[in-house]
């Protein structure tokens, strides 16, 4: 296959989100995964798995941990998702995303292997995100890579992403979300994904909320694990936007130095320094700068990640009466996170996401009922843009958050129309 009958049989896949009112469904769980590693000779068994898990922060602390793992010259892979712009980004090696002729020839392999010894119907279709975590794992061993770092896409427990028996696990901030998948409660949302530890794992966890840090911690003994608590990092510059940032990468060092103590991979605390710097990461607070305004790009998109955005931006100056422009998925708790926006911004332009899953522009303008001085209603993330360039003229700024599938939407729209990008780090007031 070239690259685009790649992405053709790529998306023929299932997509598991369309089962989201479904969450009981026996169709939720690991053995097709066992099954693509066995027929595939193991190829997860050539590289030291390392697992992220949480509700917010997983993806930049991934992307802190590879940039280490980086800059002291071990070859790192990462898998996270969902991607901003081009599906290739969700699988990295040293720190730049899949060629499209390695893509192209793994899931020409993927495909030969499902033609020869397909997935048994009792253990249901493959999905899209299955299909892309066998990718990277494929891959991550052809390239050679030492340590794969792999984002859990969501829960722990069933997630195909589990199939990896990863000595070491980090566990990100673990609040409300996906309840749907999850359940109602912090303490259920965190045993699913505590599940990802396995019998002697390292664990490492940062700020935690008390009653996801207990279920934790429970977990950790129950498997006769270590423990691990990583503090913020103090006085070193990160690459980063966001003061949240530090939490991210005290837990990326704390699992480097792990690597390195544990593990026998060469870690020097120097050059893990200054892999914090890189900023090579779209759609975390990244400012785009036009001579009337900014637009900044954030993918927060959960209630405890918006919180984090709205703290961040109380503190810079550029932000101060900023446009939101705005949009979710319909399993988000969009109505929350536009009361917590709702505290920094009078101003907000709604609009509805290019995917199917996202929330309709009506349920979101009756969400924003009473929370803003303006809402401005715009069909795409093209017509929110362009009104607020229109009223720009004296300088107005907008934040786009809500979804990384607007983020990346806005993004290319940015690009085109000319606008200067300003590096993620780069943009402080």
């Amino acid at each position: 296959m070239n690259y685009t009958r790649s992405l053709s049989f790529l998306n023929s896949f299932l997509d598991l989100e369309k089962l989201s009112q479904f969450p009981e469904n026996p169709f939720f769980n690991l053995r097709r995964m066992e099954h693509l590693l066995k027929i595939s000779g193991h190829p997860e068994k050539d590289f030291f798995p390392v697992l992220i898990a949480g509700t917010t922060g997983k993806g930049s602390t991934g992307f802190f941990l590879e940039s280490i793992l980086k800059a002291n010259g071990i070859r790192a892979g990462y898998y996270h998702s969902p991607h901003v712009e081009d599906p290739r980004e969700r699988i990295r090696l040293q720190g730049a995303m899949a060629s499209r002729e390695l893509w192209a020839e793994g899931l020409s392999e993927l495909r030969a292997l499902l033609l020869k010894d397909p997935v048994p119907e009792k253990y249901g279709f493959l999905t899209y995100f299955e299909a892309m975590t066998f990718l990277a794992m494929l891959l991550f061993a052809k390239k050679g890579v030492q340590a794969g770092i792999f984002e859990i896409g969501l829960g722990g427990r069933l997630d195909a992403t589990n199939v990896l028996k990863a000595p070491l696990v980090l566990l990100t901030p673990i609040h409300l979300d996906h309840e749907a998948f999850l359940g109602p409660t912090v303490r259920k949302i965190a045993g699913e994904k505590a599940a990802i530890i396995k019998p002697g794992n390292h664990v490492v966890t940062g700020k935690q909320f008390p009653e996801a840090f207990r279920v934790i911690r429970a977990a950790v003994r129950k498997n006769h694990g270590l423990l691990w608590k990583a503090p913020p990092v103090r006085g070193i510059p990160l690459g980063l936007s966001g003061d949240f940032q530090k939490c991210n990468a005290g837990m990326a060092l704390k699992a480097a130095a792990i690597l390195g103590k544990y593990f026998k991979f060469s870690i020097k605390k120097e050059l893990s320094k200054n892999g914090l710097r890189c900023r090579a990461w779209k759609g975390r607070m990244e400012c785009f700068r036009r001579r009337s305004g900014t637009f900044l790009l954030d993918g927060a998109h959960n209630p405890i990640s918006v919180r984090q955005l709205v703290r961040e931006l109380e503190r810079r100056r550029d932000m101060k009466d900023a446009w939101l422009v705005f949009g979710a998925m319909h399993d988000k708790n969009s109505r929350k996170m536009l009361e917590i926006l709702s505290r920094f911004f009078t101003k907000a332009v709604l609009t509805r996401v290019d995917n199917p899953r996202a929330k309709a522009l009506g349920l979101l303008i009756e969400e924003a009922k009473g929370l803003f001085r303006v809402v401005v209603p715009a069909r795409n993330a093209h017509e929110a843009i362009a009104f607020v360039k229109k009223v720009s003229g004296s300088g107005t700024s907008a934040v786009i958050t809500g979804s990384f599938y607007l983020v990346g939407e806005a993004r290319k729209l940015l690009k085109n129309g000319g606008t200067r990008r300003v590096p993620p780090g780069g943009a402080h007031a």
